[in-house]
């Protein structure tokens, strides 16, 4: 009997350390690899972008306009920079299930992000990097992978002074 007790118990520990929750990636962190398609079906992977500063605007359907609001300043001070990049990733795990995803895809392509837009159908992504539902979850990633810049908030100009000093200042450290 004392056996098994141990054994039950041992069983419930590891299967606690196997479905332990992940603790969010933090500034200083190495950014959760991610591969996921745009409305085009292109693959795109943050293993792809090393060398490039990343910007990542993860969001869902209900605050789309806020996350455009930040893709937008972004897209103003940064579209010819060949050297950062922006994406929009969005949460589609509160899409209908009947709703094809052609259908969906054919909606973004009518009017287009100001910035790459890659779906995440199952949320998977979302989930590891720990994101809000009701605010923008901003991550700026350096070209060596690491988290340098993370919130979870609407636009604010102030906010976006910081970002875009933090981008420049990446920028001006890789030449």
């Amino acid at each position: 009997m004392k056996y098994k007790t141990s054994f039950f118990i041992l069983l419930l520990l590891a299967n606690l350390a196997i479905h332990a929750k992940e603790e969010p990636p933090k500034v200083g962190d190495l950014a959760p690899e991610f591969t996921l398609q745009d409305f085009e079906e292109k693959i795109h992977s943050l293993k792809k972008l090393r060398g490039k500063v990343v910007f990542l605007i993860m969001g869902n359907r209900k605050i789309r306009k806020e996350d455009d609001k930040w893709a937008e300043a972004f897209k103003k001070d940064f579209k010819e920079n060949k050297e950062v990049t922006a994406y929009i990733i969005a949460d589609m795990r509160s899409v209908p299930g009947f709703i094809p995803k052609r259908f969906i895809r054919s909606q973004v392509k009518k009017k287009p992000p100001p910035v790459k837009f890659l779906f995440d159908w199952k949320g998977e992504i979302h989930k590891k990097y720990h994101t809000e539902k009701k605010k923008p979850n901003l991550y700026l990633i350096s070209q060596q992978g690491k988290i340098v810049f993370h919130k979870k908030v609407n636009f604010k100009p102030e906010l976006y002074a910081e970002l875009k000093k933090q981008i420049d200042t990446l920028l001006k450290t890789s030449r």
